[in-house]
């Protein structure tokens, strides 16, 4: 699937997306300044970050739209919307020159490096495995041939589709597999060159942060929607808003934000809360805002749910909203019993997981000290204690991964004023390990792997998934194959490959293997087994050795080894 979507040329896999999002910038910037001159400057210079967010949340809906009546109309409609911004961008070209201030990057150097090394990161073909088998393959999928015809047990997955993948579709378009990864890191530039007379430390506290790295190289869109909710919370807690059209603007981005991710809900609550309590006397309008906005940006993302997946919090709670369905109810044991849940209470390491790496090979993965060190009881009463909120949240769904922590960082970050001296020791011997680990993943990447004359080279190494499906074309299958070595699907795989990931969730929540295993081989039409070579295969199934292939095990954090293994592919010849 991949090949049909992406090219192999690296230059071409990242230059489409950098010039739309540089458009959508200039765009943002020309539309402010207009407003301005006639007088209808809203959110102070908040504004032409609140456009480029009302951007994608205008995309998000549009896509929706489509993928409910005639998604093959998502290029068409993004190119004739794009070309129409390119005209408006072109009949007020002298306003660039006016809005276009060179002498801040070069006085502020530091941003532009920053953004540099690690673009240099964000262009790097797709590699993580969320990405691989949620972020781009659902995007892909919907790209192609949209949600009709599902098969659950070879996309589960889709099931937690949300706008995060709505917004994705525009990597599919733009025929570029690290949209996010761009969308990601800009995003946040575009909020540290807007507020930084504000807060000049922000930038030096964020990029401290290992997990950054994390964000700027993953197609999740978690950065993308963190910066718009850390954006909503200034302009709430600054009591910024003061007409009733900028009131409608914030409560629309809420709500748009809510919807990037089920467990963003959970945040929006207390900040529709603070919002409707420094603007009581506009509570009928809030209310009445945020019905408008729950139909305009919910309404096609639920109606999607409900009609391809039946549920509209499909995976989670079918017994109240869907019809009480098996693999739904095991994917949603499965997702609260993996690694990112809290599993044993007990463990202490858990808690402390999140801002202290014990490995050095998922150091890229933790928030750092510096979270305990501006976690302190003045800034937590000075943003009404904000952080703590949904750090409670956070435990109390039993989540526990650093990521999931990264609003409350990023609030404890914009708002921290550093004065101690200890607390910068924190932050520069942070910023010195962090660039350290991009400067090595940058040499290796570009020097090493030489990406710009071979992609493959870099896939190979740190993309598991890319090896094991050129290895699957090598063997030359016919037909549909369960792999027991693939943990989940992959947008690099034919739509004849099954991973093992239904059949582990279906026999942790119902333990008859051999019997679930007999009825996926028959409800699927699987023609070949690809099993290590101690798996006990059933004894009604008649099978026969063709012959043995390799998988690798490989992550794109280079302390970690590279893994080969051999397996042996069985053909079934009979099953009774």
């Amino acid at each position: 699937m991949y090949d049909d979507i992406y090219t192999l040329n690296f230059v071409s896999s990242f230059i489409l997306s950098s010039i739309f999002i540089c458009l959508s910038i200039i765009f943002s910037f020309i539309f402010s300044f207009n407003l301005t001159n006639s007088k209808k400057k809203y959110l102070y210079q908040y504004q032409p970050i609140i456009i480029f967010f009302l951007i994608f949340c205008f995309y998000a809906i549009l896509f929706n739209s489509l993928i409910l009546t005639n998604f093959r109309l998502l290029s068409v409609l993004f190119y004739l919307i794009l070309f129409s911004k390119i005209i408006y961008i072109l009949t007020n070209y002298k306003i660039i020159f006016k809005i276009l201030n060179l002498e801040f990057f070069v006085k502020k150097k530091l941003i532009f490096i920053f953004f540099l090394i690690f673009y240099l990161i964000a262009i790097l073909p797709i590699s993580d495995a969320d990405s691989i088998a949620i972020f781009q393959n659902i995007p892909a999928v919907i790209f192609q041939s949209g949600l009709k015809g599902l098969n659950l047990a070879r996309d589960i997955e889709f099931t937690i589709f949300s706008n995060t993948e709505t917004l994705l579709l525009l990597s599919s378009i733009l025929k570029s597999d690290n949209f996010g990864a761009q969308l990601n890191l800009i995003s946040l530039i575009f909020l540290i060159c807007i507020t930084y007379k504000e807060n000049k430390n922000f930038l030096l506290i964020i990029f401290s942060s290992p997990l950054i790295i994390y964000f700027v190289s993953s197609q999740k869109l978690q950065l993308f929607f963190g910066v718009l909710y850390l954006l909503l919370f200034i302009l709430i807690h600054k009591k910024t808003i003061q007409e009733k059209i900028e009131l409608f603007f914030v409560v629309l981005l809420l709500t748009f934000y809510s919807s990037g991710k089920i467990t963003y809900i959970l945040f929006s609550a207390p900040l529709f809360l603070y919002l409707l309590k420094n603007n009581i006397k506009y509570y009928k309008d809030i209310f009445l805002y945020l019905l408008i906005s729950f139909l305009i940006i919910y309404a096609p993302l639920l109606s999607i749910k409900q009609i391809y997946f039946g549920n509209i919090l499909a995976p989670f709670f079918d017994n109240l909203f869907g019809k009480n369905n098996e693999i739904y109810n095991a994917y949603a044991l499965s997702l609260r019993s993996s690694e990112g849940w809290l599993t044993n209470p007990t463990n202490l390491s858990l808690y402390l997981r999140p801002f202290i790496s014990f490995e050095l090979s998922k150091i890229s993965g933790s928030l750092g000290l510096i979270f305990f060190t501006i976690f302190n009881y003045k800034l937590q009463k000075q943003l009404k204690y904000f952080p703590a909120i949904i750090v409670v949240l956070i435990l109390l769904t039993g989540q526990i991964l650093p990521r999931y922590y990264f609003e409350a960082f990023l609030l404890l970050a914009f708002f921290y004023q550093i004065n101690l001296k200890f607390v910068k020791l924190i932050i520069y011997s942070q910023l010195v390990a962090v660039f350290s680990l991009t400067i090595i993943f940058i040499y290796i990447s570009y020097f090493q792997l030489n990406i710009f004359k071979d992609k493959k080279n870099y896939l190979n190494r740190f993309s598991y998934s890319f090896f094991n499906a050129q290895q699957l074309k090598k063997d030359n299958l016919n037909g549909n194959i369960l792999d027991f070595s693939l943990d989940r699907n992959s947008i690099f795989f034919e739509k004849n490959v099954y991973s093992f990931r239904y059949l582990n969730m279906i026999n942790k929540y119902k333990n008859n293997n051999n019997q679930n295993l007999n009825n996926f081989i028959l409800n699927n039409s699987i023609k070949y087994l690809i099993i290590y070579s101690n798996y006990q295969i059933p004894d009604c199934l008649i099978t026969k050795e063709i012959k043995e292939t390799n998988r690798k095990r490989v992550v794109r954090n280079f302390f970690n080894k590279t893994i080969e293994n051999k397996y042996k592919i069985m053909e079934i010849r009979d099953n009774k």
